[in-house]
């Protein structure tokens, strides 16, 4: 399809599509989603293109012995798990953080050691970072962040980076998103999620408005449970490596893209899900599997 024709394609998987997008992030983020403290860890094998694994972890948002850190004065960790200095709050050991508050002209940064997982709960955080990703995960071996049930959560980044990460939200790892509360990030300079591994969402209300692309994880996005939002001047959802995947099981997801809604190489699935795709170029650009057939409507 040719750009700007601006084509609306509705994929419709087991659940019929009616209108869901409305002003903002609010009534969509509202639609039931699945209960990922339900779910029992499962191994997923897509076909030819690989496969993608959702573990205990992905699924966790409970709170059990956690760092608690006030965003207004973060200070510095007695025990030398976090410090703050100049604007930019280092976490540096693996571990539970409670993160409450607002943080303005700040970023949160992760640098661990690779074996390390380091999960943040969100209670009505606020994070708008002036000079790079609000977020930014340099190391470690996977990032989940948990919107707490009941909250708020806004990240933003601005228009100009001094650093190198071209996203709101930006990991050098895998990292996860899950939780029963709402989280809404704003990519003002590049992408609104970018991984260099895999991007998962799991059982989470997300919105996502961005100058590049939506979410985009190098080896897979998976959605999973979620009710997700997102409008964007690049890709909806974007995978790019070998062993690339988008998969959109169960939930709801949303998507207005100025290029494609949904872009990857080797798999693309939808599965009992309520999707409907709004882009520039195509719904779904993707040389290798889609499964089921999209189907298309004026």
């Amino acid at each position: 399809m040719k750009a700007g024709a601006g084509r609306k394609v509705v994929l419709l998987t087991g659940v019929v599509c009616g209108t869901i997008l409305l002003a903002g992030c609010g009534a969509f983020l509202e639609m039931p989603v699945g209960d990922t403290q339900a779910q029992s860890p499962e191994r997923t094998t897509v076909k030819e293109a690989g496969w993608y694994e959702i573990t205990d972890r992905d699924l966790d948002t409970l709170e059990y012995n956690v760092t608690e850190i006030d965003l207004e004065s973060p200070g510095e960790d007695e025990n030398g798990r976090y410090s703050y200095r100049d604007g930019v709050l280092s976490v540096s050991a693996g571990g539970d953080y409670a993160l409450k508050g607002k943080l303005s002209g700040g970023r949160l940064v992760v640098n661990v050691f690779e074996d390390e997982i380091v999960h943040f709960i969100l209670d009505n955080v606020e994070i708008r970072s002036d000079s790079g990703a609000a977020i930014c995960v340099e190391k470690a071996q996977k990032v989940i962040i948990t919107a707490k049930e009941g909250t708020e959560n806004v990240l933003t980044d601005g228009p100009k980076h001094d650093t190198g990460d071209k996203a709101c939200v930006f990991s050098d790892s895998d990292l996860t998103v899950n939780g029963a509360g709402s989280l809404a990030i704003y990519g003002y300079h590049g992408d609104g999620i970018r991984s260099r591994d895999q991007v998962k969402i799991m059982g989470a209300h997300l919105y996502v408005k961005a100058k590049g692309d939506g979410i985009r994880g190098n080896d897979g996005v998976i959605l999973t449970d979620s009710a997700v939002e997102i409008e964007c001047e690049g890709n909806g959802l974007m995978a790019d490596s070998e062993k690339d995947m988008v998969v959109i099981e169960r939930g709801s997801c949303k998507v207005i893209a100025g290029k494609n809604a949904i872009t990857a190489r080797k798999y693309v699935a939808v599965r009992d899900s309520q999707t409907d795709l709004y882009s520039v170029w195509e719904s779904i650009k993707c040389d290798g599997i889609i499964e089921p057939e999209a189907e298309a409507a004026e």
